[in-house]
């Protein structure tokens, strides 16, 4: 397996909680950091020419994802049905999103009826191995809960869904990875209480060998964001207008 990190027992080796810009953007359609310009510049080249996804009736703009590196942009969406379940898509562009490859059916299993009124997914892409990840919540036929998809060749094919962690309350999720070794942080879908919880693996997301929490259980959490920087990986959490950080660093 490739490119295979060793994260330490501990998730959490450092916290920081206190009044503090957000590492990342959280918007009406996240992206992390790339050439794409400004964020309404970046908003505006997602957003263009969403293809109508087949037996659907209405694609969720709200819920684009998108990466990119120096080679190809990446577009992930919810499209609603007639009955209000959802598909989820994906798209490439190698031209900086002047023209875009053909959809690929990232899941399509959902038994929902929220339309899109549901959390977007969670992306991240790893240059790299030119893996794309993705994660999401969905009413699955399997059972309510988050879900977890890849691509191991840039988005051309998605393996098949794997379920993170069941439960019924829909939340929202991050994801980061670098080759075989993934970290999801998400709302928790069983809490009475929003807390971050987080899945960690190391077969390319094919199963999550470990799960626990992020956030103490005091802490009321949203909106989590995981990134990996070098060898540090970091999850931002909001609370109020409060921004609260955990650190760890993998070896």
């Amino acid at each position: 397996m490739r490119n295979r990190v060793r994260v330490i027992p501990a998730l959490g080796l450092l916290m920081l909680a206190a009044c503090a810009k957000e590492p990342l953007e959280w918007g009406a359609i996240a992206y992390r950091p790339s050439r794409l310009g400004d964020p309404d510049t970046r908003s505006a080249i997602m957003s263009a020419n969403l293809p109508e996804v087949r037996g659907t009736v209405n694609s969720c703009i709200r819920s684009i994802r998108a990466e990119a590196d120096s080679l190809d942009l990446f577009r992930v969406w919810w499209s609603s049905r007639a009955d209000s379940s959802v598909v989820l898509a994906a798209q490439r562009s190698s031209d900086q999103g002047r023209t875009w490859l053909a959809t690929v059916i990232v899941d399509s299993t959902d038994r929902g009826r929220r339309g899109c009124d549901r959390p977007a997914p969670g992306t991240a892409f790893d240059p790299q191995s030119g893996f794309l990840y993705v994660v999401y919540y969905i009413e699955s036929g399997m059972g309510a809960g988050m879900y977890f998809a890849h691509s191991m060749d840039r988005g051309d094919l998605f393996h098949s869904p794997v379920p993170v962690i069941y439960g019924k309350r829909p939340g929202m999720a991050s994801v980061t990875g670098r080759g075989d070794s993934v970290i999801v942080v998400f709302e928790d879908p069983n809490a009475s209480q929003s807390r971050v919880g987080y899945a960690l693996s190391h077969t390319s997301g094919h199963f999550f060998e470990r799960h626990g929490r992020v956030t103490p259980n005091e802490e009321v959490a949203t909106a989590p964001w995981v990134t990996l920087d070098d060898d540090v990986v970091t999850v931002a959490w909001k609370n109020g207008a409060r921004v609260g950080f955990r650190s760890s660093v993998w070896k």
